[in-house]
């Protein structure tokens, strides 16, 4: 599946629409750990921003869909992608996020995940520990349909992959700026939301999390270890959705037309320093 590709116009993870059965359950605990604070919404979804964070929560009986919002930087940026999309059949939605300028578009992609672009509304500066929301993952049926439909038709580009002994690919991560990544998929057995994870600046920022989340008797269920894709140290919680969070430091950076990695798919790939999370 490996491919050098040039991303069409880069977008960064900017938040993220989580559909709960118990919004207001789950928005306490983002507010308490990852320092969020409310902002108003005319819709009755829960949005809530902090510093380089920001989660939209709406409740399972509303009828919307869980959505990976991007943004890009400027309005010529968002409307050559729309064009991109569009040229290539793509049907482009309104996306009506507070968290958005006006202008912003959704789309789905081959097993109907939402993914929206747009430009950041802004939000007032906000104090709390480091920790920028950086990618989300997904497991997935179809493995290299989705990846052709992100790298061919979006235009992400692909940074590293993992292999099975059989030639089987097993793990595909996908940037759309110049880190590693901000959006990846597992081959697995059902079409489900694997994690999403928040990038810090340096490795004592994971040790104050693991610190917070101590703290608040929130168990670590996988690390603290060091990926081999992306190089970077993690650990991951869960919030009460059972959704898991992940906190790391040191994502490597890639460079245009660099040609994807190719790695083993076994423990040692996904932790480096032990046991892993291996996805069935």
């Amino acid at each position: 599946m490996s491919t050098t590709l040039q991303q069409a116009t880069p977008a960064r993870l900017h938040h993220l629409h989580i559909v709960s059965a118990e919004p207001r359950q789950l928005a306490d605990f983002y507010r308490k750990q990852l320092d969020l604070v409310d902002v108003t919404s005319p819709d009755g979804r829960i949005v809530l921003t902090g510093p380089g964070r920001a989660v939209e929560i709406s409740d399972s009986l509303s009828g919307r869909q869980p959505c990976s919002c991007f943004v890009v930087d400027t309005e010529a940026d968002l409307a050559a992608l729309r064009q991109r999309l569009v040229a290539r059949n793509v049907t482009c939605e309104p996306a009506d996020s507070v968290l958005y300028r006006p202008g912003a578009f959704m789309i789905r992609d081959p097993q109907g995940r939402c993914v929206s672009f747009g430009l950041t509304a802004g939000s007032p500066s906000r104090d709390g520990l480091p920790a920028r929301l950086q990618h989300t993952v997904f497991q997935t049926t179809e493995l290299e349909r989705v990846v052709a439909f992100y790298t061919e038709t979006v235009g992400y580009a692909i940074s590293d992959e993992v292999v099975s002994d059989d030639g089987k690919t097993m793990v595909v991560f996908l940037r759309s700026d110049d880190e590693h990544h901000s959006l990846a998929f597992f081959q697995g057995s059902q079409n489900v939301w694997d994690h999403h994870c928040y990038e810090t600046n340096e490795w004592n920022d994971i040790r104050d999390w693991g610190d917070r989340f101590a703290r608040a008797e929130v168990p670590i269920f996988f690390g603290p270890g060091r990926h081999g894709p992306g190089d970077n140290l993690f650990f991951m919680v869960t919030d009460p959705d059972g959704n898991r969070l992940e906190f790391s430091a040191e994502l490597v950076r890639v460079g245009v037309g660099d040609t994807p990695g190719v790695w083993p798919h076994n423990e040692r790939t996904l932790n480096s320093w032990g046991r892993a999370w291996v996805r069935t």
